[in-house]
């Protein structure tokens, strides 16, 4: 009987365990297999999950993409379900656009929607738009700041040089959306010609409720017996 030694029962036994080890492609091997694939343009299939393709909403559903990454594409269903596609060839999606509101200029009517006023209004501005802040609304300061460039645009036509002065103010009529008026005073103040509505301005106010914020809308107009100018205010 051949006695083994110690040495030779480890080589031994190296030898059959060597044979079950798998052999590991080296690094570049790989990348080059990689290589290959990505300029033949073998992209993988793709795998749809059974409970999608089930899924009443995933009609229609395709995998398409010669050449190209494979891309997934949601058909609209027989039910009118909304359809997803990440397709090249699909409708862009529009640009979410401003809406237009309802103060802007050729929005508004050319005329205060007064039904009191309609055969009163003779010449009649432009409307305007502002929205109140503190000052206008403040009983200390009792008085309604309008637009400069408004003022000199719109406004300053329908004036008599003559008999018209805003240094020393020109008496208005100021009328609310049911055609009830008060007397006011539109005139200009300070050194920087700002334009303002005086007199019953505070008592319009708390009578209207009018607050911070609110956005009025207004019109300077000839009164169509009398002559004189009247403003007009809705909110």
């Amino acid at each position: 009987m051949v006695k083994l030694e110690k040495e030779d029962i480890e080589a031994a036994l190296l030898l059959s365990w060597l044979k079950y080890v798998p052999v590991f492609p080296k690094k570049e091997e790989k990348s080059k297999r990689k290589h290959r694939r990505f300029i033949k343009n073998e992209t993988p299939e793709i795998q749809i999950p059974k409970r999608v393709k089930n899924s009443p909403s995933a009609s229609g559903f395709e995998v398409y993409g010669a050449g190209n990454p494979k891309r997934v594409r949601l058909s609209s269903n027989s039910n009118g379900g909304q359809a997803a596609s990440s397709s090249r060839n699909s409708n862009p999606v529009p640009k979410r656009g401003r809406v237009s509101p309802s103060n802007l200029p050729g929005s508004l009517p050319k005329f205060p929607p007064i039904e009191n006023l309609t055969t009163l209004i003779g010449q009649c501005s432009n409307p305007f738009v502002k929205q109140l802040t503190n000052s206008d609304v403040n009983g200390h300061q009792g008085r309604f700041l309008l637009s400069n460039e408004y003022v000199r645009n719109q406004l300053l036509p329908l004036l008599n040089e003559k008999s018209e002065d805003l240094t020393t103010g020109i008496s208005v009529k100021t009328f609310d959306p049911m055609g009830k008026y008060c007397n006011m005073k539109f005139k200009t103040w300070g050194n920087h010609k700002t334009y303002l509505l005086l007199g019953s301005w505070k008592q319009f106010v708390q009578e209207h409720g009018l607050k911070v914020s609110d956005c009025v809308t207004g019109w300077m107009f000839r009164h169509n017996r009398t002559g004189e100018l009247c403003f007009a205010l809705t909110w």
